[in-house]
């Protein structure tokens, strides 16, 4: 009789202790990543993949904490992300804000990495901290330096800064005019290659401008070409689509004119330099290409004077040229 009695009380033991490994086992499950982002810039796989390679082993193994990211664009281009952890077991079994961060950027993908990193610290501080065990005895109150030391929740811990944006590469062919350099309005090609970084963009270019004539009062003149280089440094903050543009610097070339209507025509050479202010506007049309407008003068540094016989004045460019560029441009 005795021994059926304990055989049975064994089984009520077995019985209540696997109850109680399935109740304390049901309240928790894997972290999950809430994502409330425009379009498809953060993608909650990849988000969990990078976490889980930074942390060194996969998110879904972390239980009874939840990720909740909200992403959103602001009207000057900037972006904004909120992250905030949440206890799974928050009262009333309502999940509840156990921290919360800000993060600004230039990118929804910046700010996405970002989260990353503060993920991945936020886990590893939870594997940290030791298990729930039987209550210990009370502990003695702080002292006055203790009271002083700020408390910092393991989603405060500051992540490392963001890379700066890298230099971004960018080609563009444009047509160009330019008034005052030659004897009549003279259009042309332009090569331009552009580096850029955040609002910075140094421009290096090439430009050839078709010949034009100018002839004297005795029917004999010349016939001038303009062909020469620059280089721009502009103030270029995206704003979205639209990038404006606002650039100073010089340009260097040959000037050259080639007697006309006499009879020994002779080419002279003069060493043309300029200052250059220009202003303008890039606009993205699709993917990597944007269509290019720049508008702006060019101040001669010399104004050579060419003339025939060497007396008779034939031409001088003007004291201010107007340059004007329309284009397409690459980006890489």
């Amino acid at each position: 009789m005795r021994s059926k009695m304990r055989r049975c009380a064994r089984v009520l033991v077995l019985v209540a202790v696997a109850g109680w490994v399935t109740a304390d086992g049901s309240t928790s499950r894997a972290a999950q990543l809430l994502i409330d982002a425009p379009g498809a810039c953060a993608d909650p796989a990849s988000l969990a993949d990078e976490v889980g390679n930074l942390v060194g082993r996969p998110l879904a193994e972390v239980a009874d904490v939840d990720f909740r990211l909200r992403v959103t664009e602001g009207a000057s281009g900037h972006w904004r992300l909120r992250l905030e952890m949440l206890d799974q077991k928050g009262a009333g079994g309502a999940p509840s804000v156990r921290g919360s961060r800000k993060l600004e950027g230039t990118s929804c993908a910046e700010l996405v990495e970002a989260a990353a990193v503060a993920i991945a610290v936020s886990v590893r501080s939870l594997q940290a901290e030791p298990p729930a065990e039987a209550p210990h005895p009370a502990a003695p109150p702080p002292t006055a330096e203790a009271a002083r030391a700020p408390v910092v929740s393991a989603l405060a811990a500051t992540p490392p800064p963001p890379a700066p944006p890298p230099w971004r590469l960018a080609v563009a062919l444009a047509a160009v005019l330019d008034i005052g350099t030659l004897p009549s309005v003279s259009p042309g090609a332009e090569l331009d290659a552009d580096l850029q970084r955040g609002a910075l963009r140094l421009t290096v270019l090439g430009a050839w401008f078709e010949s034009q004539d100018a002839v004297g009062s005795n029917d004999a003149g010349g016939r001038f070409q303009l062909a020469m280089g620059g280089a721009l440094a502009c103030f270029a903050p995206p704003l979205g689509r639209w990038t404006p543009l606002a650039c100073g610097g010089v340009e260097l070339g040959r000037l050259a004119g080639t007697g006309l209507l006499v009879a020994r025509p002779e080419t002279g050479v003069a060493f043309w330099r300029a200052a250059r202010a220009e202003a303008g506007v890039k606009v993205s049309i699709g993917g990597d290409a944007s269509a290019l407008v720049r508008a702006g003068v060019a101040v001669p540094l010399t104004r050579p004077d060419f003339v025939l016989d060497g007396s008779s004045p034939v031409f001088q460019p003007d004291r201010l040229a107007a340059r004007l560029t329309v284009g397409l441009e690459l980006g890489f």
